[in-house]
C-alpha cells in the first residue's frame, strides 16, 4: 500500500505522461485506480484509509 505522498508522487508522474501523450487521461485514471484510490469526482480522490486527496492539475500548465 502506498503512502500520502507517494499517490502525489504518481498522480504527478503520470499527468507529465499525459501531456507528453504517452497516455490517454483515461489511462491516467485507470492507474490511479489500480493504485489503490477510489475516483469521487473531478480532481478528487479516495485513499484505501479514507482520506480525501485532491489533484488539481491546469491542463496549461506543466508541472516539474
Amino acid at each position: 500500500m502506498l503512502v500520502t505522498a507517494e499517490y502525489f508522487r504518481l498522480a504527478t508522474i503520470l499527468h507529465k505522461m499525459v501531456l507528453n501523450n504517452q497516455i490517454t487521461s483515461i489511462e491516467r485514471e485507470a492507474l490511479l485506480h489500480k493504485s489503490g484510490l477510489i475516483k469521487l469526482e473531478d480532481n478528487r480522490w479516495k485513499e484505501p484509509e479514507g482520506a480525501i486527496l485532491t489533484m488539481d492539475y491546469d491542463s496549461n500548465k506543466q508541472r516539474t
